[in-house]
């Protein structure tokens, strides 16, 4: 985890695995089989991703060489660790 700063809030960084570097409160939740969601990854607000050669602009992006997500947060994907269903993730927005 991120050492938080002089606010207590992690670093809005994209990351995978282990705690979640929460921008504002931690959020919990509960799959519909009845299992504590787990922490996946997050992305932070306005992370860009690398355009692979040879593939289309993305309209409204900062660049022609990034596409970005436009998410509007930072968001944190939490999935069921029971792998009950593919489809088991919840996306939680902070700002």
């Amino acid at each position: 985890m991120d050492t938080p700063n002089a606010r207590g809030l992690g670093a809005q960084t994209f990351w995978v695995g282990g705690m979640p570097s929460w921008a504002q409160d931690p959020e919990f939740y509960r799959c519909a089989c009845g299992a504590d969601l787990v922490y996946l990854c997050q992305v932070p607000e306005g992370m860009e991703f690398a355009v692979r050669p040879g593939q289309p602009e993305q309209p409204y992006s900062i660049g022609a060489d990034t596409y970005g997500l436009f998410f509007g947060n930072e968001v944190y994907l939490l999935a069921c660790p029971a792998h009950c269903d593919p489809a088991a993730v919840w996306r939680v927005n902070q700002n």
